[in-house]
């Protein structure tokens, strides 16, 4: 299927941005190699980094790692000496201690380093991408100031500049390009340390294998000497791509302007340092012979495939793919802002803007034209629907899916349940393979002879037009019945395995070893079958192309029929044909059958025919030249012995002229595409959960009180504790409410919010309090303590003044940053908490104060005498939202938390998040920003709520409420003596400094109309797609299961779109919601 592939969501022709492709390939130069004709070679010259920043810097050349560190003549810093010893150990284990002792010992510490490897660098890379993490740890520590460091600043300056040549400065570079350079040695240390081990403990079990024969010997070891040299080729060919720079993750703490051409080894497999780079694992473990150094290499390599599932394919995405949500969003709004400062000037206005130190302009891809050919109101009801693929969709109240099962127990489960009855292995196994050759045959021959019907005459869509039908109905026929014959096909399969499966004579050691395998080919299987339909989408998955050639013709078709060799068919011509049945050839090990493995092969056969007289005929009929000859693992090949003979014995006649030059460029896009895991969930019986929970709160418990013994020291010396204070501010509702509601209604409802709406809390605090003070937000019976928070707020926290050490860990749509000082009050030392901004019902207040021993009375509170002093107290205000609201109806409460640890300080009045009738979403949700209602109209009628208009506003609301993110800014404002000024500063007046560091949050919400895509950029995520699902849930009583929001999105729905179907569902739904029975 080489040809029925979806565009690649990359884009060219971006301009390099923290968020941007870390190869900038296309844009003018692109454009002027293609009116030359020709590709030629770029000089090596300096390249520009930028970091997170924005800020631009000249990149020093780096110095290769093996010459600096075994190279005698080159001075050695002490992160090479600590590697050099490291090392010295690994071989004075080797060839010290016996072989069992050092086996194991040897094992052991490939262990550990694997480890640190997978888990250690996999944890800080994944720190640095989220939170600039490794970063902000320097600069809150001042290692690489100047003015801070002291000894350990010279003692890393040191180090650094005997690494680097005579281009770099420690000084003029940026922290970031240091941080970097500290954790390559890091690196070094761990994957030096890392080979060395597997080496040696490679070297302790040769001769382990038991051949029968010479020649096995011989086979063996020539094979494992051909993996070590492959992996070794794919080694040296990936570093001379990416360079030291991608080779040691220089994206996660900065992006370079340069241009990389993707070629060679990153054409024969996605991440080839991952994936073939491991060979010589395999190698090694052929050469020995040793079942423990095989599954000792695969179990490193699955952890190498799990840090590039958790750590490097997210921040792949995030960087160069799909920028996360809020920075979309962030960067719209700002746009927007732009646009009307530009098209309304005034002139006569004079605006004082504080200095920024905000990120840079972000760049997004290209948005998707406005104007659809094709509705989705118009179109059928598979684009809410989404069509079974495979067991993917499965629907248990829908016809096709149940008549599946039903077929599935009638041909696979009844043979079963007859040979397990039985025993009869050798009746069930004729008649499974009789069965499994006609779904072969009638997969392939039949519905082959169908497909090239309908590629040459338009078969299948001039009988449903002749019998009354259309198109559509002609492809979604087409769709169930293809995916039918799919799942019998493998049901067969399966049939047949478990008729022929048995043990027999074979040693355990190789029954693991055959279990092994065929688990593998499966699971390889399972990840191509995904990573083909990630690329060609339904459309393409069921053969669209042949029922269709205008993207207004069918529902389900593209924006346009083009070629884009992305995914894993940038490797691989047609995966399904070379690699589409490795799980049958893996069952077929599992069950030692030589009948699994003759039908195997003829499917594999019959799919080849499949190929060359349906699929390519037809592919070259409608794409033409477009259509590749070499795959990019043939491609890769050919220049590979080119290269080796020194001329030109392939010649690639495909890739002469503008054509190939304009492949070749659109091959450098094409890179880093992500593998994509099959999460795994596993359920409890509700007997073990109840044990479980009695467990958790007997640990619960006891936890409380521990943590309240060691209370005292963690507060024993904050000063004025009864200064400590939070109070909620009123809700949208209360705001919303006429003066008379606000009379009539209970207080209760001046603190109830609705869900997704931004909560605001004013604070007070000394001047000297920490700046790592926080407000976490818990329901009301987590905890057992109200001296200490022993469970985790899950995310729902806001620091209530992050100083410059907080904010290095800033990163754009970040809602944990959203606190700020309002100014300085003078507070009476005696007065408690409660009395600020005239509010006497702030907690923590009441002329209450918490005793030092944490013993007292009214629970751990005990009254005070009022001291007449003055002291000078802080107020500030949190701003809840996003990410750090609970998205779930409930009551809580809020914990104000000193200096980073969970005792709390000050506790608010539980509070209710509900949801408000679906006749005030609009007039109450809508004008939450503004801080008071939005101007709307009610209907006259009641039944108006139920119209299209309403429900779309409504939904639009509930849309942005849900998507909504934090736009914290970090801004520079001058000091001087005013309140506010003095706040920023702690409460002092700074003479030595002119500017300070302050905090600027605003709630963005990301839609502007109803006929924007719901989904904001197109994609939704299971997370955002369930937490949509419930706001549309509990506001407008229509449930959308998460798939179905999530396949809307993905043909791009809009919330007029998604409002229709609301409409349609609360009609069909109203005619029983009042009726009894």
């Amino acid at each position: 299927m080489v040809v029925r592939q979806r565009p690649s969501k990359r884009r060219g022709s971006q301009p390099l941005s923290p968020i941007d492709d870390k190869v900038s390939i296309i844009g003018e130069s692109v454009a002027d190699t293609l009116s030359a004709g020709v590709v030629t070679d770029e000089p090596e010259k300096a390249l520009t980094g930028r970091t997170p920043d924005g800020k631009a810097f000249a990149v020093p050349k780096t110095r290769d790692m093996l010459q600096s560190l075994f190279n005698p003549f080159t001075p050695k810093t002490t992160f090479d000496i600590v590697t050099l010893v490291t090392l010295s150990t690994h071989m004075a284990v080797a060839f010290v201690f016996p072989l069992a002792v050092k086996r194991w010992i040897l094992m052991a510490a490939f262990a550990f380093w694997r480890l640190c490897y997978n888990g250690g660098l996999g944890w800080i890379l994944n720190w640095q991408s989220n939170h600039h993490g490794l970063v902000a740890l320097f600069k809150r520590n001042g290692w690489l100031d100047q003015n801070r460091g002291g000894k350990v600043y010279l003692w890393l300056k040191s180090e650094l500049e005997a690494k680097m040549g005579p281009d770099y400065s420690f000084e003029n570079v940026p922290i970031e390009f240091n941080v970097w350079l500290l954790y390559r040695q890091l690196v070094d240390l761990i994957l030096l340390n890392d080979f060395a081990a597997y080496f040696f403990l490679c070297s302790c079990y040769l001769g382990s294998a038991n051949d029968s024969e010479p020649w096995h010997t011989y086979l063996r070891i020539s094979g494992g000497m051909i993996l070590l040299a492959f992996n070794l080729w794919v080694k040296v060919d990936a570093h001379r791509v990416v360079k030291d720079y991608a080779w040691y993750w220089g994206d996660f703490f900065f992006l370079v302007e340069q241009s990389l051409t993707f070629d060679g080894v990153f054409e024969m497999a996605p991440h080839p340092m991952y994936s073939i780079g491991y060979a010589g694992y395999y190698g090694g473990s052929m050469i020995t012979g040793s079942y423990t150094i095989f599954y000792a290499s695969l179990a490193a390599h699955m952890l190498q495939f799990l840090f590039l599932s958790f750590v490097e394919n997210p921040h792949i995405e995030k960087t160069y793919e799909r920028p996360p949500l809020a920075v979309q969003v962030i960067q719209k709004s700002r746009n927007r802002r732009l646009s009307s400062m530009h098209s309304e000037p005034d002139e006569g206005a004079s605006v004082n803007t504080p200095t920024s130190t905000d990120l840079p302009s972000i760049a997004l891809p290209a948005a998707a034209p406005s104007e659809n050919p094709l509705s989705i109101r118009e179109r059928p009801t598979s684009l809410w629907h989404p069509d079974l693929i495979v067991f993917k969709n499965f629907d248990l109240f829908r016809a096709s899916d149940i008549l599946i099962v039903l077929l599935l127990l009638y041909s696979i489960g009844i043979p079963l349940g007859f040979m397990w009855i039985t025993g009869n292995k050798q009746l069930v196994l004729a008649y499974s393979i009789i069965q499994c050759v006609g779904w072969i045959l009638f997969r392939t021959l039949v519905l082959g002879i169908l497909l090239r019907k309908q590629s040459t005459s338009q078969l299948i869509t001039r009988w449903y037009i002749k019998h009354g039908g259309n198109g559509e109905e002609a492809f979604s026929s087409w769709r169930a019945v293809y995916n039918t014959v799919t799942i019998m096909t493998y049901g067969s399969f399966g049939l047949v395995g478990a008729a022929a499966y048995h043990w027999g004579d074979a040693l355990f050691s190789n029954l693991v070893l055959f279990h092994t395998l065929g688990l593998l080919l499966i699971a390889f299987h399972i990840w191509s079958s995904r990573s083909v339909y990630e690329v060609l989408g339904d459309f393409g998955w069921f053969y669209g192309d042949f029922f269709a050639r205008d993207p207004s013709m069918l529902s389900l078709a593209p924006a346009d029929f083009k070629l884009y060799y992305t995914g894993i068919y940038r490797y691989l011509n047609d995966p399904e044909k070379v690699i589409g049945q490795a799980a049958f050839y893996g069952l077929a090990l599992i069950s030692r059958s030589w009948a699994v493995f003759a039908l195997a092969l003829l499917l594999q056969i019959c799919n080849f025919m499949f190929n060359a007289y349906v699929e390519t005929p037809h592919m070259r009929k409608i794409y033409g030249a477009q259509v590749r000859r070499d795959s990019g693992i043939v491609r890769t090949v050919k220049n590979a012995v080119n290269k080796g003979i020194g001329q030109p014995v392939f010649v690639d006649n495909q890739n002469d002229g503008i054509a190939g030059v304009a492949e070749r460029l659109l091959r450098e896009h094409n890179h880093h595409d992500s593998l994509s895991m099959v999460d795994l969930l596993t359920s409890t019986t509700k007997p073990v959960k109840d044990m479980l929970l009695e467990t958790k709160d007997l640990l619960s418990t006891t936890t409380v009180r521990l943590a309240e013994r060691a209370l005292p020291s963690d507060l024993s010396k904050v000063d004025h504790l009864n200064l400590y204070g939070i109070k909620l501010l009123p809700s949208a509702a209360w705001r919303a409410a006429t003066t008379k509601d606000r009379n009539s209604g209970s207080k209760a409802m001046k603190y109830n919010y609705y869900l997704g709406e931004s909560i605001r809390v004013l604070w007070q605090a000394p001047v000297n309090h920490s700046r790592r003070d926080w407000i976490g937000i818990y329901p009301v019976t987590a905890n057992f303590s109200n001296q200490i928070t022993t469970v985790g707020s899950k995310g729902c926290f806001v620091y209530t003044h992050p100083d410059e050490n907080l904010l290095a860990e800033m990163v754009v749509g970040d809602s944990v940053f959203a606190g700020h000082v309002k100014g300085v009050a003078a507070v009476k030392d005696g007065d408690s908490a409660g009395n600020f901004a005239s509010t006497p019902n702030l907690a923590n207040g009441n002329g209450f104060e918490r005793t030092a021993s944490g013993s007292a009375s009214k629970g751990g509170l005990r009254k005070r005498n009022v001291v007449a002093a003055t002291v000078s107290a802080l107020q500030g205000e949190v701003v809840f939202s996003s990410s750090a609201l609970p998205f779930k109806v409930g009551t809580y409460e809020m914990r104000l938390h000193h200096g980073g640890t969970h005792a709390v300080l000050a506790q608010s009045n539980p509070f209710e998040i509900s949801v408000c009738d679906t006749s005030d979403v609009v007039r109450i949700l809508g004008g939450q920003n503004e801080g008071t209602a939005a101007s709307y109209t009610e209907p006259p009628v009641a039944a108006s709520y139920d119209s299209i208009e309403y429900l779309s506003q409504a939904l639009l609301q509930i849309v942005n409420k849900t998507f909504a993110v934090t736009d914290s800014r970090v801004v520079s404002v001058s000091k001087d003596s005013s309140p506010a000024a003095v706040a920023a500063n702690g409460g002092r007046v700074d003479t030595d400094s002119d500017v300070d560091v302050v905090v600027q949050t605003e709630v963005v919400e990301p839609l502007e109309s109803v006929e924007d895509a719901f989904s904001v950029d197109g994609v939704l995520n299971e997370k955002q797609a369930r937490r949509l699902g419930y706001a549309i849930k509990s506001y407008l009583g229509v449930e959308f299961a998460s798939d179905v929001l999530i396949h809307a999105a993905k043909h791009g729905a809009t919330v007029h779109d998604v409002a229709k179907r609301v409409v349609e569902a609360r009609k069909a739904l109203s005619a029983y919601s009042s009726a009894t029975f």
